[in-house]
């Protein structure tokens, strides 16, 4: 997820695959260890993806009892509309097919030092007819959460909806949930598709979901009852969402509707998918309007097991324009303080830039450290392929054809992924290349993700103080064991 490799003590040439070898953490002399590197290569910790609880202090742990935090991407765009996945598929590709390209798609993930998917799935692809529910697209999904997992990678799965249905601009919710089924043809093509959310239809059909309007709730539980009992107990899942950017509010009375309306919503949500896969993590997030201010109203719902997943966005580079000033330093302070007062671990569960944003990169590392420096979990805003941009929006790392776009230069960053410990910190510099990483009270071992298309040789200039280190090339990690009870310090860099 070890190479192998020594360097001969009589070789008086000192060449750069010598460098490599010893660098991936293995050798047959004690001599030519690296200084701080481990006698023998320190194996992964047998763990599963999903297997991991909510702490009452906010952290995340998984089976070693490490605290962990997930790095990782929405499969975004391309899943709001059929075939519902996010790479090109045809209408004619049997399951097999489907993985195979699952595959292909979520292995990319690897070298960028991911290990995480936000996974969108559409109550309107499940059940586009009234109790008729269309269990080849349940299969294809499965399929994907199947392919992830073979490749360690975590899924969250998540209920997605933008403006309620598509013939709003938006996706998610089947068309005979709505008052008039007769609305309108599907709409992707409104820049400004976020809008429509305070339009009377899309209001009125969020009430009627909320009040259980013609059994709209009960049918709502019932697809979180089908879905949720389809992976209850999948090793790569490590949790549900229960709805994306949930809307039915107007900015006059937002509190109001999240203290009487969205919070039971969510209480009861929580309490039913939780009574169904009580073994895995409930998400839960804001209105799309709450991603772009800076102090929104935030509501805890009760129950065990909870994360909070907010959206953060900057209005200008959403659409690819110039910032208008949303800064992680302004906004997510007042969710840190929200989630540390209430337990929680928070995730971010969407944020990123648009186009080529002149703002967008230096934006996204003041993120990713103020990300680091807290200890949270993220998401970026998107990964997948698409011939047709969903709304203009243009928001994926990818181009149109699989191509890697400049976004991933500044999101790909070694990060600290599981340690069992206290006072944890890790920096990132990347104008020097260079990590350093502490945490007191160590024992096990810790995980350290490096993602190979930045360090294509591995990382280089390590120092370890409070234990000794080896590098697995294959996985990607670079692996601390520390010295019982130790303080340990360590660093790293590209160069």
């Amino acid at each position: 997820m070890p190479a192998t490799g020594h360097m001969t003590r009589h070789t008086a040439v000192f060449t750069p695959l010598m460098l490599i070898a010893v660098l991936a953490g293995c050798s047959d002399d004690a001599d030519d260890l690296l200084p701080g590197q481990c006698a023998t290569p320190i194996a992964a910790p047998a763990t599963s993806p999903g297997k991991v609880t909510a702490t009452p202090s906010g952290g995340l742990h998984d089976e070693r009892g490490r605290d962990v935090v997930m790095r990782g991407i929405n499969t975004g765009g391309r899943s709001k509309w059929a075939p519902f996945v996010p790479f090109p598929i045809d209408a004619t590709d049997d399951i097999a097919t489907v993985r195979k390209k699952a595959d292909a798609f979520f292995g990319r993930l690897k070298p960028w030092g991911l290990d995480t998917v936000r996974l969108p799935f559409s109550w309107e692809a499940l059940e586009p007819k009234k109790g008729q529910w269309d269990l080849a697209y349940l299969d294809r999904y499965a399929a994907m959460v199947d392919a992830a997992g073979a490749l360690g990678i975590r899924v969250i799965v998540d209920f997605h909806q933008d403006v309620y249905a598509s013939p709003f601009c938006g996706d998610g919710f089947p068309l005979w949930t709505l008052k008039d089924p007769n609305y309108g043809p599907p709409c992707r093509d409104k820049k400004e598709w976020f809008t429509n959310y305070l339009v009377a239809p899309v209001q009125d059909a969020f009430k009627r979901v909320y009040g259980n309007t013609d059994g709209l709730l009960d049918a709502f539980i019932g697809m979180w009852t089908k879905v949720a009992t389809r992976f209850k107990d999948h090793d790569a899942v490590i949790g549900f969402e229960i709805i994306n950017e949930p809307g039915g509010w107007t900015t006059q009375n937002i509190k109001a509707f999240k203290d009487t309306v969205l919070n039971p919503f969510h209480e009861k949500l929580v309490a039913h998918v939780r009574g169904i896969a009580p073994s895995k993590l409930v998400f839960f997030d804001n209105t799309g309007y709450d991603a772009l201010i800076n102090t929104p109203h935030l509501v805890r719902p009760k129950g065990e097991g909870v994360v909070y997943a907010p959206h953060f966005y900057d209005a200008g580079l959403i659409l690819g324009q110039d910032s208008s000033g949303s800064t992680a330093e302004k906004v997510l302070p007042h969710h840190v303080t929200f989630a540390n007062k209430e337990g929680l671990h928070m995730l971010i569960g969407e944020f990123g830039y648009g186009g080529n944003s002149k703002d967008g990169p230096s934006w996204l590392a003041d993120t990713m450290s103020f990300v680091d420096k807290h200890r949270m979990s993220a998401t970026l805003w998107e990964y997948s392929i698409n011939e047709t941009a969903w709304n203009h929006e243009d928001l994926s790392v990818v181009t149109k054809d699989g191509e890697e776009r400049a976004v991933l230069d500044t999101y790909v960053r070694p990060w600290l992924r599981a340690v069992k410990g206290t006072s944890i910190q890790f920096q990132w510099d990347a104008a020097k290349a260079t990590a350093t990483a502490s945490w007191q009270d160590g024992s096990g071992i810790a995980d350290i993700v490096v993602p190979s298309r930045l360090f294509t040789a591995g990382p280089k200039n390590v120092n370890v103080s409070g234990g000794c280190w080896s590098f697995d090339s294959d996985a990607g990690r670079l692996r601390v064991k520390a010295d019982e009870g130790a303080d340990v310090q360590l660093s790293f860099s590209v160069q």
